[in-house]
């Protein structure tokens, strides 16, 4: 047992299984705990993890957070591992890189979407699970990085994700690699990269991989004049995002050219494209959205307010005279989705949401340019406003200044499904003092 504890490490990923099974390998065994605590756990090395990722999220977890002190050779188990095809347990202490029970499984299993069965469809058609935009091949060739024969027909799968591997295969690739991984799957605790996972182990530990462009992500809690110092000398990425929350850093903003808004009543000035006075945003909410839209050489101004989900009224107003200049009786705004505005500002205000005319009447004046955007919510703070549309650009475009409420969690959110070909690397300024 000495020398199997030297070179061994069993992981496991528990929810509420019982894990008797795992009592004579306890020295050399760490349970990653998502679900109910009871007695049986205290006899382990115990881990509590968030219930997310399926037990994807757990073997990466390891992987990342030990990268560095992993064992010889780590056994990765799920907590109950019977109803799967597996070896004896024994035989999951051999010399072999990669050991698992396989199957041969046609690379079409991949190339198409998964046809998910039993309690795992039924979750794919209600809602159970979070359904991803790829298929699994183009999620691990263009999103992961690795590179898949052309001419591959088979590949192996070890059902249950339940095998051993070694250190040395693990280390082929970097930790961020790990880490991009995770990116896809730490947030929902059903997500359909987690099955994708257990299809495709072998191929993501036995094959090469592209590297990706590095991306570095700052969340400033509270802007100092210090921090721009750091942010001006850390130049080892090849673009680098500043997360600024709005209701915080009102004094970030105004050094670098973003009104930011203390609270919900106040404007915040966004810098969306704008190219012949149209411009869009996508906008989400169950309040109110106030744009407000200041022209260059003349005094007026126009508030477009956007009706939300507790109000079935749009509306364009002239905002001198607090005046009601064209309505449209319907809500524009969803609390659950984004949805695409289109404003074309000329001699007439034309308003499109999805593409469909919902303003078209309001009579302005020739000549116009644009001065600046504004938007507000005058309620809670249930407006959000796509990322995309406010950010700040320095003159060489490796560095970007984004607004974002007061949350890390919806910044991780937006890079699920955007910079994919980037890895992207969580910047603590701490470590540059």
């Amino acid at each position: 047992m000495e020398l199997i504890k030297k070179k061994f490490q069993i992981v496991v990923a528990r929810y509420n299984e019982d894990i008797r099974w795992l009592l004579p390998y306890k020295q050399i065994t760490t349970i990653y705990n998502k679900g109910v605590y009871n007695d049986i756990i205290n006899k382990f090395e115990t881990i509590t993890l968030k219930n997310v990722g399926r037990e994807s999220h757990t073997y990466l977890y390891h992987i990342v957070n030990n990268y560095n002190n992993l064992a010889d050779k780590t056994i990765f188990f799920q907590g109950k591992i019977d109803d799967h095809k597996i070896l004896d347990i024994e035989d999951y202490f051999g010399e072999d890189d990669f050991i698992g029970k396989f199957d041969n499984l046609q690379i079409n299993k991949l190339i198409d979407k998964i046809d998910h069965y039993g309690k795992y469809k039924n979750q794919y058609l209600n809602g159970g699970m979070k359904i991803s935009n790829y298929t699994p091949y183009i999620w691990l060739k263009n999103i992961i990085g690795i590179e898949l024969d052309q001419n591959l027909t088979f590949f192996k799968v070890v059902w249950g994700a339940n095998f051993a591997i070694s250190k040395n295969l693990i280390h082929k690739k970097p930790k961020i690699f790990y880490e991009n991984i995770l990116r896809y799957i730490e947030n929902d605790n059903n997500p359909e990269e987690g099955h994708f996972l257990e299809r495709s182990w072998y191929l993501i530990f036995n094959n090469n991989y592209t590297p990706k462009k590095n991306l570095g992500v700052i969340f400033i809690k509270n802007y100092s004049n210090r921090s721009e110092i750091i942010i001006n000398n850390i130049n080892n990425y090849d673009e680098l995002h500043i997360w600024c929350p709005i209701n915080s850093n009102f004094d970030l903003g105004l050094e670098n050219k973003i009104s930011y808004t203390p609270n919900n009543y106040k404007y915040l000035k966004i810098n969306p494209y704008l190219e012949n006075n149209e411009f869009y945003l996508n906008i989400k909410g169950n309040n109110d959205a106030h744009i407000l839209i200041e022209f260059e050489k003349y005094e007026e101004k126009y508030e477009i307010v956007l009706g939300g989900w507790n109000n079935t009224l749009s509306v364009i107003r002239d905002y001198i005279n607090n005046k009601i200049l064209y309505n449209y009786a319907k809500p524009t705004l969803n609390k659950y989705e984004f949805i695409k505005f289109n404003f074309q500002i000329s001699d007439k205000i034309i308003i499109k949401l999805n593409d469909e005319i919902i303003f078209n009447e309001a009579h302005i004046f020739e000549n116009i340019n644009i001065k600046s955007i504004k938007i507000k919510s005058c309620f809670d703070s249930f407006i959000f406003w796509d990322y995309n549309q406010n950010n700040y650009c320095d003159n060489n475009n490796s560095k970007k200044y984004l607004l974002c409420n007061n949350y890390y969690e919806n910044i991780k959110n937006f890079y699920i499904n955007n910079y994919n070909e980037y890895y992207i690397h969580e910047i603590d300024l701490l470590n540059y003092i």
